[in-house]
């Protein structure tokens, strides 16, 4: 009996060292395999690619101003139709304005024409429902590619008053309308910027800035001079005829040992 017992000890001690061993060299197996994958992605990083981000920026003139005015006329409840006749014949006047400074007609944008009612106030607040009249209101755009003859437009308000109209608002606005053109440009120069960045990283590591794999521009930014408003979708100033234009390219080089 005690013999058998002995026997089984042996038998069992023998089997928990086999997979003792087992585990070991499976162990083993495991690291080794991570090793290598591991090395294999660290190679593959360092040999893989390079991305950089280049960017350029271009000083431009605008070559297109637009001028937008809001002119009201007052009217009561019984000379309504007359006051929205009179607006025709301001428009007329208004395009002899215009016109006089060498400005195409072909420029001059009148919106159709609004009217406001005005109710009656309540003493220090408030209003009734009480109508006592409207407001006849339109809106002039003048467009053109001679930027000076809209400045100067800009600063003829006397003359619009002198017809019995006063601007409620005004503002200009400065384009740049060869965009098209120019991107292609922006973004060569974009990318030779990223080349560029990448070979200053490169040098350092002792690797060679191959060939472009991937690229991709990203928002055109037009902005004022030294600005840096810029805007995750782009951004559009319209504010000064000197335009700041940038452009930025994301590109991937491999890299050559």
């Amino acid at each position: 009996m005690a013999e058998e017992k002995k026997e089984c000890c042996e038998t069992k001690s023998c089997c928990r060292g086999g997979l003792v061993a087992a585990a070991i060299v499976l162990g083993l197996a495991l690291l080794g395999g991570l090793y290598f994958l591991g090395d294999k992605l660290y190679q593959s990083r360092q040999t893989g690619g390079l991305t950089v981000t280049g960017s350029t920026k271009k000083l431009v003139e605008a070559d297109l101003a637009k001028w937008t005015t809001n002119f009201t006329r007052r009217a009561t409840i019984e000379n309504l139709a007359e006051t929205i006749d009179k607006i025709a014949s301001d428009k007329t006047k208004i395009t002899k304005i215009v016109t006089d400074l060498g400005i195409d007609a072909k420029g001059i944008t009148f919106l159709p024409v609004q009217t406001d009612a005005v109710y009656e106030q309540l003493p220090g607040y408030g209003y009734t429902q009480n109508i006592i009249g409207y407001n006849v209101r339109v809106e002039l755009r003048v467009e053109s590619y001679d930027i000076e003859k809209v400045d100067r437009l800009a600063n003829e308000t006397k003359k619009f008053v002198a017809l019995g109209l006063v601007p409620e608002y005004q503002r200009t606005e400065y384009y740049y309308t060869k965009l098209t053109e120019l991107r292609p440009e922006l973004f060569a120069a974009a990318t030779a910027d990223a080349k560029t960045r990448a070979e200053a990283i490169a040098n350092g590591s002792g690797l060679k800035v191959g060939e472009p794999t991937t690229a991709k521009t990203g928002v055109i930014q037009i902005l004022p001079p030294n600005s840096t408003d810029v805007a995750d979708y782009g951004a559009y100033d319209l504010s000064t005829k000197e335009k700041e234009i940038s452009a930025t390219v994301s590109v991937t080089f491999g890299l050559e040992k």
